[in-house]
């Protein structure tokens, strides 16, 4: 599994519009072939946000990579968010269930 993350920052009300994007966000996301989740986290007192996309291989990864730097964009002219920082991981561990 892999995993992207986007880490945006703005005034209050950018990050406001931004958590308020979220919805339309999320089906697109979900949309794209090999997508395993996506969590959206808000740190309001840090003016920051978070996006981590899961991917079911590393190719599911990249061949989104148009899609997701269309929609950062899309994002950025929308809520007025500004992208600070793009990762992308290998998920080694994840949840334990009981």
């Amino acid at each position: 599994m892999f995993a992207r993350t986007s880490t945006w920052g703005g005034t209050p009300d950018a990050i406001a519009r931004w958590a308020a994007s979220v919805e339309t966000v999320r089906p697109f996301v979900a949309s794209l072939e090999g997508n395993a989740g996506a969590f959206f986290l808000v740190d309001a007192q840090g003016q920051r946000a978070l996006t981590l996309t899961l991917w079911s291989s590393e190719d599911a990864a990249l061949a989104s990579d148009a899609s997701a730097d269309q929609s950062r964009a899309r994002t950025i002219a929308a809520t007025g968010v500004e992208l600070l920082e793009r990762g992308q991981y290998e998920v080694v561990a994840g949840p334990t269930q009981p």
